[in-house]
């Protein structure tokens, strides 16, 4: 039998990232990339979301903003979830100092348009021992140029003002798992064991000399745990 897992990336990220991980995983599991509705607000992007995933309980896993949307998802349709798998992402508010970077890159981007991400940024997304991997820098610039200018203004536009719905998972009655970088700058980890001991469904596991792009520098690891949590 096939073990399906549908799978939403982040901020401008598209199936590619989940290709390395495919590698490692047995043939009778499948992932499935589901790509972020164009809506105007998390509700509606939720919404879509139901229209598009088959009937009946589904294993959901989401990367980043994906985590996000589909933490919200989970908490909407509930009855829809088997499993949830968050990575990267710890389903949270916004820090103020990344508000403020957004609504800076938003202007900016409207003014003068959009050239591309920058290496600062990769930079600062990924564990320092990826740094020279091309592999991966190539893999992120590609799916950023695919996407393009309108992509990146709507995801942060509709996903910046956003509420903590992390206070919310330990009343879901399904399995969830927290799947971390060590060295995620974009993720604090006290914020998810607070929640640990509200409910057993909660777990978390976290991955040594890994940043923000866990799926692409640790696709093997990654394969390996969905593997243990969706299946075994």
């Amino acid at each position: 039998m096939t073990i399906k897992i549908y799978c939403l990336p982040g901020t401008m990220c598209d199936q590619r990232l989940w290709q390395a991980c495919i590698t490692y995983l047995p043939e009778n599991v499948e992932l499935i990339h589901i790509a972020i509705p164009v809506e105007n607000s998390i509700d509606k992007i939720v919404t879509a979301l139901e229209q598009k995933l088959p009937v009946g309980k589904i294993n959901l896993a989401g990367f980043s903003l994906g985590g996000y949307i589909a933490s919200a998802f989970a908490l909407k349709y509930p009855n829809k979830i088997n499993k949830l798998l968050l990575i990267s992402n710890m389903s949270y508010l916004l820090p103020p100092a990344q508000l403020k970077e957004r609504i800076r890159t938003i202007a900016y981007v409207k003014l003068h348009g959009y050239s591309g991400i920058t290496s600062k940024r990769i930079t600062a997304l990924l564990h320092p021992s990826k740094h020279n991997n091309q592999d991966i820098i190539n893999c992120i610039r590609a799916m950023d140029i695919e996407l393009g200018k309108d992509t990146l203004i709507h995801q942060l536009t509709v996903t910046t003002q956003r509420e903590n719905l992390l206070v919310k998972l330990p009343t879901l009655a399904i399995p969830i798992q927290f799947l971390i970088g060590d060295n995620d700058s974009l993720v604090t980890l006290t914020r998810i064991t607070t929640i640990l001991t509200q409910s057993p469904l909660i777990s978390l596991i976290t991955l040594a000399d890994t940043g923000h792009m866990l799926p692409l520098e640790q696709p093997e690891k990654c394969a390996g745990n969905m593997i243990r949590f969706f299946i075994e």
